[in-house]
């Protein structure tokens, strides 16, 4: 099964799958429809963006992997590898593939995991930030929980807190309470510290 938001994607990934001998049963490009057709059609293989409409990527997750012991997932994500593969590990999945690769790459990982394994990147930290600054921005960073990052990257983005709260299925009092304390935990003064923390750490 595939999951992303954008059509010329799935269909890049369709094509590929069917051609791998794979056969696609099912496409959802919002996540709360991700969960509901797995559910239904219980694949051996969900190909996943974590950056989804109508609940968050890493909340799919989570739930896929809680409910569907016998689904498998494979992150397809043009987000940094260096930052979000462990995150997407850690909450269930088998596998994470940049977008930003050659895409046969997808389809090697499929492959991959289908027979038991798990594929995820390796990089190295210390070769990635020179910067001590930023080298310590990305220890604050590695302290917040999945959904605290989904409402970071959602108010770096410009979203009013009623538009996160819609979009991640949380109530306005909840999502403000996200933003005060990602302040906190990310030791800036104001708003807009946050965002231009967001910003420079290639959140969006």
């Amino acid at each position: 099964m595939i999951a992303d938001d954008h059509a010329v994607v799935r269909m890049a990934v369709r094509l590929l799958l069917q051609q791998g001998g794979h056969e696609v049963i099912g496409e959802a490009d919002a996540g709360v429809e991700v969960i509901a057709l797995a559910r239904s059609l219980n694949p051996d293989l969900v190909i996943l963006d974590i950056d989804m409409p109508k609940l968050d990527g890493f909340a799919v997750l989570q739930r896929l992997c809680s409910a569907q012991e016998r689904t498998k997932v494979v992150i397809f994500s043009g987000l940094d590898a260096s930052r979000y593969a462990i995150r997407c590990s850690r909450a269930g999945a088998s596998g994470f593939v940049s977008k930003d690769g050659d895409i046969n790459e997808l389809l090697s990982a499929v492959q991959i995991v289908l027979a038991g394994y798990t594929l995820f990147p390796t990089t190295d930290f210390s070769s990635v930030d020179s910067s001590s600054r930023l080298a310590s921005e990305e220890a604050l960073l590695k302290t917040l929980s999945d959904r605290e990052l989904a409402v970071l990257r959602n108010l770096a983005r410009g979203h009013r807190i009623k538009d996160i709260a819609h979009e991640l299925m949380l109530s306005e009092k909840t999502a403000s309470t996200y933003k005060a304390r990602l302040i906190v935990k990310l030791q800036v003064g104001n708003f807009l510290e946050l965002v231009e923390f967001a910003k420079r750490n290639g959140l969006i």
